[in-house]
């Protein structure tokens, strides 16, 4: 813009020098020439040009030579200064009028560029307002965004604060039942003192020869008293029982509407949940289909084909178009996650003869857990693992079975249990089993024990596998994979190797509701920090470099990297692709002994893509296998569903267990 304005400028200031030049030389020729000294008068300033007009050059020559002819030798004619004037003027105009036409070409060009200016600001003035547009339309999604952030805020604590007074509800409920059952106690105690008063009088009173009449008084006494303390206990067991029962209410369901199962005649409700054991109060849940779907309505309790019974509450309310709608798009929803997880519900119905242990007379943690079952020794022998349930005040078995780990390592046990706080604790949760309690002391049932109470696994994934066709395949396959993955990513976010990722590391787990199978991470016992040595290992999980350490007596001083879990993921993945692991049916002391010559084969697997991840996490060469960044970002995982999840994920892992 700057240069146009200054070209435009200079072309004014020549046009005008040339139209005083033009005027100056105008006045000038139009003087007649004079002699001055005998000479003529020359004109300063103008210099003749190489450029002149022909034509009137050559006429005004022609008539000036005629007119010569009648001149005296030697001497100047007056047509001679005539010619010479007009000449000269000729050539100024000539000149005059080439500046001119330079001028009118760069006016044009200033021109041009002025409107070639005007177009591009023009287009960039489009430019800015629709990036205006655009950022106006962010700010409202934003601001659109916020408000539903807000109102799921609100929501969320108004549900809280439902739970919490439900809770305080429940709390009062189990006051009164334990104090109903205290009072039993007591009223038995004392009428059993009672009791015990009357037999020692009716031994007196035969002792020292009272009377046949007061033996029947005594005896009669002793029936009424005995009667009288049945009806009290009876009172103050019923009493505790109505107690407990009001404390573990039917779960309920809110906002429920019936839905058409995926077979002909099936109903299932969909709906929000409160009061379950096991599922957070306000979550969305399907149930199995109803036993008597003619009992779908409110307040009504329902029983469904798994055997779990609901009460209805209030239904969800909907114009009839839009309920229709919304039913139809639920089914379709249904269906289609049912359709996606076809492998996972045929897992879960070869699983479902799964029996439950039976309840035994045996309990833990000083009466506050009833054990089911036999005890079962762990894979590496070094604890016990038994089904349990919570005992309630009265000593019978409440909520779902859980799994307890016992042991007498108490270091080992208190080292897990830190490792999975620790993992907690972090950015990245990984998908490990739920924990319930840890207990040092495991009570006087077992003294000198520690015990560590965790979510129950339908199995661990070694015995699932022949369940389920002898190996995982499609989203099975995948799931566990990714399992395995972010189980890595969160104990290496908190400095810490696994050192002993394998199958029986990893349980199935069945969600009640929908009855999906996803996996969870288990035993942390042998995790370490980086760096640091290992205390014990498993010869099917540890990699080349540590055999050959562990084969010269130098186990005990290895340093665990975190490429140690990158070739156990490897071997983990080989085994849950093919069925098999590399060294099945091999003794310990074998595969410590072939490891540090072993070279991988990894034709048997079917995915020539997990083919490829397998051999690159086993790369004999520590250093030469990929980083867990590397592996996530590896075309295996491209057709996993949470890769495409909230950008902050990165952040949190999956979700904890």
């Amino acid at each position: 813009m700057r240069s146009t304005m200054t070209l435009y400028l200079s072309a004014r200031y020549i046009f005008c020098y040339l139209l005083l030049l033009i005027g100056i030389s105008n006045a000038y020729l139009s003087a007649p020439p004079r002699s001055v000294g005998g000479g003529s008068l020359r004109y300063h300033g103008i210099s003749s040009s190489s450029c002149t007009t022909t034509r009137t050059s050559t006429s005004l020559h022609v008539f000036f030579n005629n007119n010569s002819k009648s001149t005296n030798n030697g001497t100047p004619e007056k047509g001679e200064d005539l010619f010479k004037t007009l000449e000269l003027k000729d050539e100024a105009l000539l000149q005059a009028q080439t500046a001119v036409s330079s001028l009118e070409s760069a006016l044009e060009s200033a021109v041009t560029n002025l409107e070639y200016m005007q177009e591009q600001l023009q287009l960039r003035v489009v430019d800015l307002e629709k990036e205006l547009t655009s950022t106006k339309n962010e700010l409202s999604t934003s601001q659109n965004e916020l408000d539903i952030a807000v109102s799921d805020l609100q929501l969320a604590q108004q549900q809280l604060t439902e739970s919490q007074r439900q809770f305080e509800e429940l709390e009062i409920a189990l006051g009164e039942s334990e104090d109903a059952a205290r009072r039993a106690e007591m009223r038995a105690e004392r009428l059993q003192s009672e009791l015990t008063s009357l037999k020692e009088d009716q031994k007196s009173g035969v002792m020292y020869g009272d009377s046949d009449d007061s033996g029947s008084n005594v005896v009669a006494e002793k029936k009424s008293v005995k009667k009288s303390w049945n009806n009290l206990f009876q009172s103050a067991v019923d009493s505790a029982s109505a107690a407990a029962a009001a404390s573990s209410s039917i779960p309920t369901l809110n906002e429920w509407i019936a839905i058409k199962g995926s077979t002909e005649g099936d109903v299932q409700i969909s709906g929000k949940v409160t009061n379950h054991p096991t599922i957070d109060d306000g979550d969305a849940i399907v149930t199995s289909p109803l036993m008597d779907p003619s009992q779908a309505k409110e307040r009504k309790i329902v029983s469904t084909s798994s055997g779990s019974r609901y009460r209805l509450g209030t239904p969800l309310t909907l114009p009839s178009s839009a309920a229709s709608v919304d039913v139809n798009e639920a089914k379709n929803k249904f269906n289609q996650q049912k359709e996606e997880r076809r492998q996972q519900i045929l897992a879960r119905a070869r699983t479902s003869s799964e029996s439950i242990p039976e309840i035994t007379d045996q309990t833990l943690g000083n009466g506050r857990y009833i054990l089911a079952g036999k005890a079962i020794p762990s894979v590496n022998g070094r604890s016990l693992i038994q089904t349990a349930y919570r005992s309630t005040p009265l000593g019978t078995a409440t909520g779902e079975p859980l799994i307890i780990k016992i042991s007498g390592n108490n270091e080992a046990m208190k080292r897990e249990y830190d490792n999975y706080q620790r993992v907690s604790g972090g950015l990245k949760k990984g998908q490990f089993i739920r924990r319930k309690e840890f207990l040092l002391n495991a009570g006087e049932e077992m003294p000198g024990m520690s015990a560590l109470v965790m979510q129950r696994g339908v199995d661990d994934v070694k015995a699932f596998m022949p369940k389920v066709g002898g190996k995982l395949e499609g989203p099975l396959l995948l799931d566990c994979a990714v399992t395995a993955l972010r189980c890595m990513e969160a104990l290496h976010g908190v400095r810490l190797v696994w050192n002993d990722l394998k199958t029986e590391n990893f349980v199935v787990v069945e969600d009640e509701r929908t009855g999906d199978i996803s996996f969870r991470g288990i035993d942390l016992e042998s995790c370490m920090p980086v760096k640091s040595n290992p205390v014990d290992f498993t010869p099917e999980a540890c990699p080349p470099e540590f055999a050959k350490s562990f084969m010269t007596g130098e186990a005990e001083s290895f340093s665990l990297e975190y490429n140690y879990d990158v070739w156990s993921y490897g071997m983990f993945l080989y085994e849950i692709s093919t069925g098999r692991g590399f060294f099945d049916g091999v003794s310990a002391e074998q595969i410590t002994k072939k490891l540090p010559t072993f070279e991988p084969l990894v034709d048997n697997v079917p995915d020539p893509t997990l083919a490829d991840l397998i051999s690159k996490c086993l790369s004999i060469t520590p250093r030469d296998r990929p980083s867990l960044a590397r592996i996530s970002k590896h075309p295996y995982f491209d057709g996993y569903a949470g890769n495409s999840k909230n950008p902050f994920d990165f952040l949190f892992g999956g979700k904890s267990s």
